[in-house]
């Protein structure tokens, strides 16, 4: 089978050039992707035909247009999904959806930014470079077979890696999380980091609409499950709520929702009107809900200040308090407009949703204050840099090197540092950074050949977390499910280099084995929760339109 081969409809492998003969889903997508990036810069246009809006807008344009095309020419999405989505995720958080979020809203491209071009240049540009990068690693790295290629790829293949967890398992390990939130929330020490580890399989239940997006019946019945599902979501929304934690509340959507637009630019069934219709009402219902999920995440925002004073249920009744009443809410807006008066401020979409999902502010924040630096500013961010990948290793490890930091000095965010350097702002504010930021004031032009290394890594360390089946298809595993909206959104850039580093070589090994120890108890108890799980031996590798060969 040619690397560059995909099934069609009835499972059989074809080129990519002979699907161009039909319109496939995916392709419908990508396309439609487009369409949208040239709607929005000719509006852009409309708006504010200023030389800096449209510079920034056609800077972002071409950049999206160079990841669609990327993403339609090649087979990238096929043979390696999890890297390929990651690029993808860095298009759209940096400039792709700051480009259609503002044009919604029909505010300028380059409002609220101190210095628009540059930052769409600069990430435009190490787009490029994620882009070179992957190209290369394709190359290098084709996706073998579950029980071949490398040792790493062998050992998880004999641990059970990748296999289809049962519903019974991924219950189990739901509840297991909220246990771990529960008993973790605001604790520190040994025992609070190893709940935070665990918290991730929170959502594990949520796999079961992926499961069945891609195997139907063959893996459980749909209107069995949804009922608990339904209860299950609403229970993690509350507890959302009492800890006033948003990434708790929308983890499992914005995942199960990513992995569907995965899948489905993954598609090659040819499109059908009746798909389209369907694709159309999703599209209003996501649209109706985006209103009231705004306005629930500014409650949360407005409650969060007497978080530290009221119980967990005060906490969900100030939280409702506020979500009924939106002139405290507008206050709410108003207040975030006026903070960008100041020296500090994260003021960019009206939408807290939009806000919490497209981090460009961030990055226009960090290359504005590396801009400003002195030679002794940047030599205080690289002594501090090396401290803090100290800090990345367990204290243990630390003393056992006779390595001199203090963990606790180092409790801050490279936002907080990055802005302390430029402007004397106070540390311990936990102000979101830019990794890219940071590199530029280590190494200048050099970061770009860091930086693709860097890339090589973290895209063989994603692509593990996904296989080649025996019917040929590259389907991802449950912790690969799992990871879907972190690697989206952190892929290819984070808050500071020694976070991107820490995720990609510590957190993806640790929630691999987390996620395997969890599922061998449950498999253990499978009496009480109907453990065990079937192995690609089983009946659920048909093939379907939501996961393709390579």
């Amino acid at each position: 089978m040619n690397a560059n081969d995909v099934p069609d409809r009835a499972g059989n492998h074809r080129p990519l050039t002979q699907q161009a003969a039909y319109l496939s889903n995916g392709r419908l997508i990508l396309l439609g992707l487009m369409g949208l990036a040239l709607l929005a810069l000719l509006a852009q246009m409309g708006i504010a035909f200023t030389s800096e809006n449209v510079a920034s807008a056609s800077i972002v344009f071409a950049s999206t247009t160079a990841m669609l095309l990327y993403l339609l020419w090649t087979p990238a999405l096929q043979t390696h999904p999890l890297s390929t989505f990651a690029v993808f995720g860095f298009c759209v958080t940096s400039q792709f959806g700051a480009l259609l979020g503002q044009t919604l809203y029909w505010t300028p491209l380059a409002d609220n930014l101190r210095q628009p071009i540059a930052t769409f240049a600069l990430l435009a540009a190490f787009q490029a470079l994620a882009m070179v990068a992957h190209t290369g690693h394709r190359w290098l790295m084709p996706a073998p077979e579950a029980q071949r290629g490398s040792l790493p790829r062998q050992l998880l293949h004999k641990a059970g890696l990748y296999n289809t967890p049962s519903t019974g398992v991924l219950w189990f390990m739901g509840y297991v999380g909220l246990l771990a939130f529960l008993l973790g929330s605001g604790r520190e020490g040994t025992f609070g980091k190893a709940m935070h580890g665990l918290a991730f399989i929170t959502w594990a239940p949520f796999l079961i609409p992926m499961y069945l997006i891609q195997f139907g019946d063959a893996y459980s019945s749909f209107r069995r499950q949804w009922p608990y599902l339904a209860v299950f979501a609403g229970l993690v929304v509350l507890l959302g709520l009492a800890a006033n934690a948003r990434q708790v509340m929308l983890s499992g959507f914005v995942t199960i929702a990513l992995f569907a637009l995965l899948g489905a630019m993954r598609s090659t069934n040819k499109v059908s009107g009746k798909r389209v219709l369907k694709l159309g009402v999703l599209g209003l219902v996501l649209a109706g809900l985006a209103i009231p999920l705004s306005d629930l995440a500014t409650a949360m925002v407005v409650a969060r200040k007497v978080r530290s004073n009221v119980s967990a249920v005060q906490m969900v009744q100030e939280t409702l308090y506020y979500f009924q009443r939106p002139e405290a809410l507008a206050e709410q807006n108003e207040d975030q407009r006026n903070a960008t008066l100041g020296k500090y401020d994260e003021y960019y979409f009206e939408n807290p949703l939009l806000a919490r999902l497209v981090e460009t502010k961030f990055h226009d924040n960090s290359l504005y204050f590396v801009s400003t630096f002195t030679q002794s500013d940047a030599d205080l961010l690289t002594e501090t840099t090396v401290d803090l990948f100290w800090a990345i290793l367990p204290d243990p490890v630390i003393k056992r090197l006779g390595v001199n930091i203090d963990k606790k000095s180092l409790e801050f965010s490279m936002g907080d540092y990055l802005s302390h350097l430029s402007q004397g702002a106070p540390l311990g504010s936990r102000r979101t950074g830019s990794m890219l930021a940071q590199g530029v004031a280590l190494l200048g032009v050099g970061f770009a050949v860091l930086y693709i290394a860097f890339c090589l890594v973290a895209f063989t360390m994603m692509d593990l977390l996904s296989f080649r089946n025996r019917s040929g298809q590259v389907v991802l595993s449950a912790v690969g499910m799992l990871a879907v909206w972190r690697l989206f959104q952190y892929g290819v850039t984070s808050e500071s280099l020694q976070a991107w580093v820490s995720g990609m070589l510590r957190t993806i090994p640790q929630n691999i084995v987390l996620f395997l120890l969890v599922a061998a108890v449950a498999r253990s108890l499978g009496m009480f929760f109907g453990g065990g799980s079937r192995g690609e031996r089983g009946p659920l590798h048909r093939a379907t339109g939501l996961h393709t060969s390579s």
